[in-house]
């Protein structure tokens, strides 16, 4: 149930925020800042049998959220942006993709969370830089405007006059010639931390290194008053000024803005341009979609290893400089990469190759769990024993009556639970010919995770989507009906007899198939 918050809340709210400080020192510093009597700003607990669900802030037409274990209450939303739509939406990067569902209209970009770490790097004291006062207001909010990339956070001049008036927050800037040609300002405060936001400099005052300096004098300043700066940045670590001064990427921070009037289409021609001018950058023939270049360009980089299996791309901005394409144009080649099998999407991480170059020459067969997981495999949990195996085994693996199998039912865990199960059945005389000690379980599990493979001259495999059922429910954590991909697989020797029967069960969004036989 979601109701609105008042005072006598206050200390539960700020216990359940201050889990993850750092990602909510708006929500913090708003609550502290402003309380819930304001007329500009509403504060909404989700709150089931006392536990909090989630927290919603409205402030002016900015909305923050947060969500410990990602449970957004897509109906109270629905109901609240029927008569309210907000012009920006700010979270944790994973809870807000699920806000964009409702508010399909909204640009969503992603950000890196960036916390103060080294004193030592930031910039000397430049004299031109001064703390704004009440009479900068109207030019700061000028300023801000003039700045594409700043412009939609910016979309109240009450808030530049509150933060001043109210001595919540600091506008630093510099002036030449009566105009602000650099700016930063501290936007919110709480117990532990300080964020810097509206850090910009004049197009044609670039290149100064003006922004590392207002930011730095912004840092001494939290720091003294034993405070720890943290911002967000949309440029990678090799690109942005922060890391230069000290900062280090803690995680990612999710904004939906909301498109101005005749945005899209100015967009949408903006990119036409875009496209037309990359032509000449990157060649293409007549007729020829204009993704195609790049797509063949990314194609070749990764199948040569210049992006290794597991390594996270560039940001599109990167790569989009790199190769000299738009970002639309750039994204169609990824999507096509993507559906081709070569990378894949993490939510909230970026995107990740999936091809492995090593394995281009090789033809063979091999352990499906562990070799195109989407992450990490951090354990394998084997529970085996052997006996008699089932009619329908005893049949595909042609043993004879009183043969004995190895049974073992593997799960696979990857770096946020199980993301996958296998269940083997293997001749006890197949370990023996191998010299396998089924008492031995370090040798046992890496016979069964690779060796077993390493002996195969061919396969056979049959696919399907199934619903999980009692089986997999309670080795992978999940509800029974769940879907999930299943492969059962024969693995043969040289002399196309079959010696190892393997079911694999697939968790949704943790696997890209690529068979290489």
């Amino acid at each position: 149930m979601v109701r609105e918050c008042t005072e006598k809340d206050k200390e539960q709210l700020l216990a359940y925020l201050k889990e993850e400080a750092v990602y909510n020192t708006f929500l913090l510093a708003d609550i502290e800042d402003f309380g819930f009597e304001e007329p500009f700003q509403t504060v909404y607990m989700d709150e089931e049998q006392g536990e909090i669900k989630g927290i919603y802030l409205c402030f002016y037409q900015n909305f923050l959220l947060y969500c410990r274990e990602n449970e957004v209450n897509i109906s109270f939303l629905e109901q609240l942006f029927s008569g309210y739509i907000p012009d920006v939406v700010m979270g944790k990067t994973q809870t807000v993709q699920i806000v964009q569902r409702i508010l399909t209209e909204h640009v969503l970009e992603s950000r890196d969370l960036y916390l103060f770490a080294d004193e030592a790097c930031l910039e000397k004291e430049n004299p031109e830089i001064r703390a704004a006062g009440m009479e900068d207001v109207d030019d700061i909010f000028a300023f801000l405007q003039s700045i594409d990339e700043l412009r939609h956070l910016y979309t109240s001049k009450q808030m530049i006059v509150d933060r001043i008036e109210k001595n919540c927050g600091v506008h630093y800037i510099i002036r030449r010639d009566g105009k602000i040609i650099a700016h930063a300002n501290s936007a919110a405060q709480c117990e532990a931390t300080t964020m810097i936001g509206g850090v910009s400099t004049a197009p044609k005052e670039r290149g100064q290194g003006l922004g590392g300096q207002v930011v730095s004098r912004l840092c001494r300043d939290i720091l003294a008053k034993g405070k720890t700066p943290c911002l967000f940045s949309i440029r990678g670590e090799e690109h942005n000024l922060y890391h230069r001064i000290g900062f280090q990427k803690i995680g990612e921070w999710g904004t939906l803005t909301k498109p101005a009037d005749g945005c899209r289409q100015e967009n949408v021609e903006k990119e036409q341009e875009k496209d037309s001018e990359t032509e000449k950058a990157v060649p293409r023939k007549q007729g020829m979609p204009s993704y195609i270049p790049i797509y063949n360009q990314l194609y070749e980089d990764i199948v040569n290893g210049v992006y290794e299996k597991g390594s996270l791309l560039p940001s599109e901005h990167l790569l989009a400089e790199k190769y000299h394409v738009s970002r639309n144009t750039l994204r169609q080649a990824l999507t096509i990469l993507n559906q081709d099998g070569y990378i894949y999407k993490k939510q909230g991480k970026g995107t990740f190759v999936s091809y492995d170059s090593a394995k281009k020459q090789k033809d063979k067969i091999y352990n499906f769990l562990s070799e195109d997981a989407l992450e990490k495999i951090t354990d394998i949990h084997a529970d085996h024993n052997i006996g008699l195996p089932t009619k329908i085994a005893q049949i595909k693996l042609h043993l004879a009556d009183g043969e004995e199998v190895l049974a073992s039912n593997n799960v696979y865990v990857g770096e946020n639970g199980p993301i996958g199960q296998s269940f083997l059945q293997i001749p006890l005389k197949v370990l023996a010919e191998n010299q396998i000690d089924t008492k031995n379980e370090e040798q046992l599990l890496e016979f069964m995770n690779k060796g077993v493979y390493r002996l195969a001259a061919g396969s056979e495999m049959s696919v399907q989507l199934m619903e999980a059922d009692d089986q997999v429910v309670p080795f992978l954590g999940i509800e029974p009906g769940t879907p999930l991909l299943h492969f059962e697989q024969l693995l043969f020797d040289k002399k196309q007899k079959p010696y190892a029967r393997i079911k694999y069960y697939f968790c949704s969004g943790k696997y890209q198939i690529q068979c290489r036989w």
